[in-house]
């Protein structure tokens, strides 16, 4: 679910981002499908004909692939467990894998602007004609752009037909590899599956544990702030997803104000340590600090023991999703949770003692932001594809 990605300095991503306006970003759709003779990187499984999800349509396939394997059933691949914990104070075990809606949902935003199925734009002999599964030159299909075990030879445990076809089993097997960089990376807090800003950096790993998505890295403007796609300003890869949480398309979910790790605990390399919870207003400034979120997707089936930052899951919070008010009663010893039950949530509830609670420059198969598909006009620039390095979100190895 991931795919190489050059690794291009991020000056060099806005200065491309110029020679391609939103619009035309926004009606980008490669489809280099296995028949095509323009099809260079050996893309094994043809497009499927299809209507791409309206926006309401693709809300409920979100919240069911969040829920995981054990709620998705065949309706996506087999997904192994996921840790939880960090031994503060909750000792690290294994837990069926869940994902945050919001994660997934701003991915899926950056990556294809929630497309499944549209009509081609390239190559040449593949435009027009019908709708049908977006496919990026290097092969990434669908929604989630799920590359490897999509080539010629290739033999993966999940269905490729239904990667191509269903929008559902196409996201469900992109968390694959999310699920693999949380494993793979440093605690986060206390390591809540939960807690949406506990997934910080299995995102920056999810585009590639690189200096170049290093907060404190020098090419980015250090009083950037919370990325916003209306601005476009360049930041790493983590902060454009948390910030298109707090900065949704189009009003496709509701805005959550994330809280962001201090920049100087982030270290100075491409791998950061463990971190602290983050509670930081801005991803380059503490001065005003946030709560954590649990994520507001898993209704009345989701359950887990926070930690003492604690997201915590019970009855309703008394404001919506992201704001910082009284949350609910939560399912654990947390001293203070985000309260999460029916459709509120509420950042910082007293949770006491009851039961409750790469830069990918070679990325682009459609989407709305300019600067996603300027990184293919960065690629065009590049000194070809061998230089391919660092890895593309939502692709499996």
């Amino acid at each position: 679910m991931r795919r190489a990605a050059l690794e291009v300095a991020a000056f060099g991503l806005v200065a491309a981002s110029a020679l391609f306006p939103t619009a035309a970003a926004a009606q980008y759709c490669p489809c280099f499908t296995a028949q095509s003779p323009n099809n260079t990187y050996n893309c094994g499984v043809d497009a499927a004909n299809g209507t791409n999800p309206t926006p309401t349509a693709w809300a409920p396939i979100f919240d069911l692939v969040a829920q995981g394997p054990s709620v998705w059933g065949n309706q996506g691949p087999a997904v192994a467990d996921i840790g939880q914990g960090c031994g503060m104070p909750e000792a690290t075990h294994n837990v069926a894998a869940k994902f945050p809606c919001e994660i997934l949902k701003s991915i899926a935003m950056v990556e294809s602007g929630w497309r499944q199925f549209c009509v081609p734009t390239t190559p040449s002999d593949q435009v027009g004609g019908p709708s049908r599964t977006i496919i990026s030159f290097d092969c990434g299909y669908g929604i989630g752009q799920v590359t490897s075990g999509m080539h010629n030879g290739e033999t993966p445990a999940f269905d490729r037909a239904k990667v191509a076809s269903d929008p559902t089993y196409n996201l469900a097997t992109g968390t694959l590899i999310l699920a693999d960089k949380w494993r793979s990376t440093n605690c986060v807090g206390d390591n809540q599956p939960l807690v949406v800003e506990d997934w910080y950096t299995a995102v920056w790993a999810y585009n590639g544990l690189a200096y170049v998505n290093n907060p404190t890295n020098p090419n980015y403007d250090a009083a950037r702030g919370v990325y916003d796609p209306a601005v476009n300003n360049a930041c790493p890869y983590q902060e454009r997803v948390f910030g298109r949480i707090e900065h949704p398309t189009s009003g496709y979910w509701p805005s959550v104000a994330l809280a962001y790790p201090k920049p100087s605990d982030c270290g100075g390399s491409g791998a950061p340590p463990n971190l602290p919870e983050p509670h930081c207003a801005s991803p380059t400034n503490c001065a005003s600090s946030r709560s954590v979120h649990a994520t507001a997707c898993m209704g009345s089936t989701g359950s887990t023991n926070a930690a003492t930052t604690g997201a915590s899951t019970g009855s309703a919070g008394t404001t919506t999703v992201g704001t910082a008010s009284t949350g609910g009663s939560g399912q654990s010893n947390a001293s203070s949770g985000a309260g999460v039950g029916g459709a509120a949530t509420g950042a910082g509830g007293a949770a006491s003692n009851s039961q409750g609670h790469g830069g990918c420059g070679c990325r682009v198969a459609g989407t709305s932001d300019e600067s996603d598909v300027a990184k293919l006009a960065t690629l065009a620039l590049a000194a070809g594809l061998a230089a391919r390095t660092r890895r593309r979100p939502f692709r499996k190895r």
